[in-house]
């Protein structure tokens, strides 16, 4: 499924206009593969509706998409979006980011391999790491992963509940896993759409990583979710001087594992939800059995400092 199939590329705008024209031509300079480009305002008030007529009027490759205009939210635009796709493989992108030119082709290439191995009607998300930039484009950190302290292998099911470390504007996923969430009929109840997919992919079908920066992620202080100016040690000592927040983080996975439960329902595969159903126990059991049980069923995250934040705030 999806071999001969144009990738379609869903970009989410809201107040974009000052990176947009540098996202398009990127966009526009993607190599090896072919594409078409499905781009939604959110109600923007600046210039952002203009930029998306004046492409689409200029190259046919890109579109408006249905619900232009509409303050939705960045994760529930790009849910419409996913809707509006037409069969075939998907691709995320945000407006203020740049792509290198081998940014849909060479995960084009990871998707087929793993489509050969677990065959096209399996779910399958790929996604890479990016370089951080800042907002006039020069190099911050090399890797995003390795500055968030991600684990890229990190990638089963009882880890992603637990901490996302896929970023939405790297993602590429095939026609299954859209089919798979498109036919959803509401999401209104999960708040990041990046660490949606990564669920559900992980808990249908499968998650796969490519190690290279194909993306240029702008960092710009208006981005909806971005990456810490900090260093991951001394986010640890803020994160573990604030017990508010920290407990909220760790009700967060439970209220997405819940989602995620509603979600996807019988779609989901018995073991699958038998992960889900045991994590989202974890709240009911007493602390030291709470903190035996998330070792045991492997819902760790994912480096030693935010390991001992979630046994600390757990």
């Amino acid at each position: 499924m999806g071999v001969d199939l144009v990738i379609t590329v869903l970009l989410a705008a809201y107040n974009g206009e000052r990176f947009l024209p540098e996202q398009l031509s990127s966009l526009q300079s993607q190599q090896g593969v072919e594409f078409c480009v499905l781009l939604q305002d959110d109600g923007s008030a600046d210039r952002t509706p203009g930029l998306i007529r004046q492409i689409c009027a200029e190259d046919p490759r890109f579109r408006p998409g249905a619900c232009a205009g509409q303050h939705l939210g960045a994760s529930q635009n790009f849910f419409s979006l996913i809707r509006q796709a037409g069969e075939g493989d998907v691709a995320l992108c945000d407006q203020d980011d740049v792509w290198l030119p081998d940014r849909l082709s060479a995960c084009a290439e990871a998707l087929r391999q793993a489509e050969a191995e677990l065959g096209a009607g399996t779910p399958i998300l790929v996604h890479s790491d990016a370089a951080v930039t800042d907002a006039s484009g020069q190099i911050l950190h090399e890797g995003f992963i390795r500055h968030q302290g991600w684990d890229p292998q990190a990638r089963s099911l009882p880890q992603l509940l637990v901490q996302n470390n896929v970023t939405g504007c790297t993602v590429l996923f095939n026609d299954a896993l859209r089919r798979l969430i498109a036919a959803i009929p509401d999401l209104s109840r999960l708040s990041m759409h990046d660490w949606f997919l990564a669920q559900a992919a992980a808990a249908c079908g499968s998650v796969v990583f490519v190690p290279r920066a194909l993306v240029r992620y702008r960092q710009h202080g208006a981005n909806a979710i971005g990456a810490s100016g900090q260093s991951l040690t001394r986010r640890a000592f803020r994160a573990l001087r604030d017990l508010p927040a920290g407990r909220a983080r760790i009700r967060l996975t439970y209220a997405e594992a819940e989602a995620l439960l509603a979600a996807l329902g019988d779609a989901l595969p018995a073991q699958s939800r038998r992960v889900i159903e045991n994590y989202l126990a974890l709240q009911r059991l007493p602390r030291l059995r709470r903190l035996k049980a998330l070792r045991d069923g492997g819902y760790l995250m994912q480096s030693p400092v935010t390991r001992l934040g979630q046994l600390f705030f757990s």
